[in-house]
């Protein structure tokens, strides 16, 4: 849901919901947003919305309407774009992205120059919050022993089978926290920089707990990470190690159980429990939990040793397709730019890290096919495509671990309403990576080569172009992912690295 977070000006800290189709801005406005401000016109600025996209109108206002600090007639939105109407400032965000954006932690000071400084062992975390499902309560009563060397098995289970490192941390956090009853439990892992600052690898929220009630002390947390050792507290206001922390009195922290996670003898992350109740984590729970975090360690490990490995190959397509493009300078980047865009949408439509790293080895190698072409083959359009697809076949299938592409390659220019090339496939037989892969391709094209005219198009124009394709030449699902990995602002600015947790 997009929302307008006032950052300055009259109703600063108020945040209105943009649900209608259209929501006017201005100051006799009494169905939009009244902003009492001499500085704004009567009707002074419309947001109006085209499916997945949002766009800013300036209404003919007296002092005009500005979108991060440059003046507009009118304007697409992105998620951080800064909208001015009088003294007035308002912040576009999206609270699904935010909610959908598991990396983020914010401290109570997020915002300010305080939130640069080195750690503060009195300072807290908030984390954003999501909720997972009921707990289900064991079918029948078990010792404590062996209900915890179940959590194990249940832990090392999911290390086996589960190949994305986002699930597995997300899994692996709620069979622990289950088990322990625990209101919340978080795997962090600690960042070079900012000193003293987190990223969120897994977590679990108790179903019925408000995400605000949810809160990491940095005191705990650094203890834990500098000295690499376990710590137990049933009642951290209590506790004389703690209760002098400003947080742990402001807040009423309570139970909190804290592990090391070592990563080649060196502690990098924690696995931290916490519980509103006061002695609510036992010793024994907190044997269980040591003994989870050395095997998220080893897991770790193993998954950096992985993740290198990936690194070199990856290093090594770019270094093939850098080569490849070498020999015609309109086409040089071109691959890159088509990987990144694949990126993008691949991780809006949700596809998990196997097939977000496919997305990009797609769009590296979209055109690999071209390579054994010879000049005869090329001059022969009714023939092209098919050959091409012979040749990627040919070099994709003698490569282990390119075979998951190969479909993506081959199907890049068919259509949504089978009046595509070179089978004229149609609608789900269509596999969704080529339908990514053909996005990409119409976008890159647009933006950078222009359309029949040959100029190029602005961003704006492009999205309204393939938006108008959709249910034709592209599906609308994958076209609405599109849109909303711009208006989230995640279209230009992907990297390649596939894994989402920090593992250097």
């Amino acid at each position: 849901m997009a929302i307008l977070r006032v950052k300055a000006g009259p109703h600063k800290g108020k945040v209105f919901e943009v649900k209608d189709e259209k929501l006017v801005i201005g100051r006799d406005v009494t169905d939009g947003i009244q902003v009492m401000d001499q500085g704004v016109s009567r009707r002074h600025a419309e947001i109006f919305r085209i499916g997945e996209m949002y766009f800013i109108q300036d209404l003919q206002s007296r002092n005009g309407t500005f979108v991060n600090e440059k003046a507009i007639s009118e304007e697409l939105l992105r998620v951080g774009d800064q909208i001015r109407v009088g003294s007035s400032i308002m912040v576009f965000e999206d609270r699904q992205a935010q909610l959908r954006d598991s990396s983020r932690i914010l401290s109570d000071d997020a915002g300010h120059p305080e939130s640069a400084l080195p750690l503060n062992p009195s300072a807290t975390i908030r984390l954003s919050t999501t909720i997972v499902g009921k707990r289900q309560e064991p079918a029948a009563p078990q010792s404590e022993e062996s209900r915890h060397l179940n959590v194990l098995l249940k832990v090392a289970t999911i290390t086996s089978e589960e190949q994305d490192l986002s699930r597995l941390l997300e899994r692996t956090a709620e069979v622990v926290a289950r088990d322990i009853e625990a209101d919340h439990l978080y795997i962090l892992w600690a960042k070079e920089e900012p000193e003293g600052s987190f990223e969120i690898l897994g977590r679990y929220d108790k179903e019925g707990v408000e995400p605000s009630a949810g809160c990491v002390s940095r005191g705990i947390l650094r203890d834990c990470i500098r000295q690499g050792r376990s710590i137990l507290t049933s009642d951290a206001a209590a506790d004389s190690q703690f209760s002098a922390m400003a947080t742990v009195v402001m807040k009423q922290l309570r139970s909190v159980l804290c592990v090391p996670i070592a990563l080649l003898g060196k502690t990098r992350g924690v696995l931290y429990a916490y519980s509103h109740k006061s002695e609510a984590f036992t010793s024994e729970e907190l044997e269980l939990a040591t003994a989870v975090g050395i095997q998220l360690g080893t897991t770790v490990g193993l998954l950096k040793m992985v993740r290198n490995s990936d690194k070199f190959f990856r290093n090594s397509v770019q270094a093939l397709v850098s080569g490849i493009e070498m020999r015609n300078p309109n086409t040089r980047g071109k691959s890159k730019r088509i990987a990144s865009f694949c990126i993008s949408i691949a991780k809006e439509r949700g596809l998990d890290t196997a097939g977000v790293r496919n997305a990009w080895l797609a769009g590296m190698l979209h055109d690999i096919g071209s390579i054994p072409l010879t000049d005869k083959e090329r001059e022969q359009p009714l023939t092209l495509e098919p050959r091409k697809n012979h040749y990627a076949r040919e070099l994709l299938k003698s490569v282990p671990g390119l075979e998951d592409i190969l479909p993506a390659v081959e199907s890049q220019n068919e259509r949504w309403d089978g009046s595509g090339s070179p089978e004229s496939k149609k609608g789900e037989a269509i596999p969704v990576l080529g339908r990514i892969l053909a996005i990409a391709l119409e976008l890159d094209k647009h933006l950078y080569h222009g359309s029949a005219g040959g100029e190029e198009m602005t961003i704006k124009d492009a999205l309204l172009k393939i938006r108008e394709m959709a249910d034709r030449q592209f599906d609308r699902e994958t076209v609405n992912a599109l849109l909303r990995a711009y208006r989230n602002g995640k279209l230009f600015d992907q990297d390649e690295e596939f894994f989402e947790a920090p593992l250097s």
